[in-house]
């Protein structure tokens, strides 16, 4: 009878610090996929972002391209109309 006793003691026990862990580590998983939930959301965040920015990064291009041109022709036009032209100025560094 000693034994029975015994064995149903460390069932209890056993049951006990089981659901103690389990209550603890399942507290702990919550707070893991709160965290795993926000870096998705701040991961999300940035890649749009990345994406915003590299659009404006080929608007820019595209335009400095375009401003480029426009000040090649501007500074070729006057040399091709007259030989006695003055010369053409420099362009400013922002577009070099």
């Amino acid at each position: 009878m000693g034994t029975f006793f015994y064995v149903v003691l460390a069932f209890l026990i056993g049951v006990l610090v089981g659901w103690f862990l389990w209550g603890r580590l399942r507290g702990e998983l919550d707070s893991l996929r709160g965290d795993l939930d926000r870096t998705r959301s701040e991961r999300d965040r940035l890649r749009t972002d990345g994406d915003r920015l590299t659009g404006e990064l080929d608007a820019c291009g595209k335009t400095r391209a375009d401003l480029e041109r426009r000040l090649r022709e501007a500074s070729a036009a006057p040399a091709a109309g007259s030989s006695a032209a003055k010369p053409a100025s420099q362009a400013p560094a922002a577009l070099m």
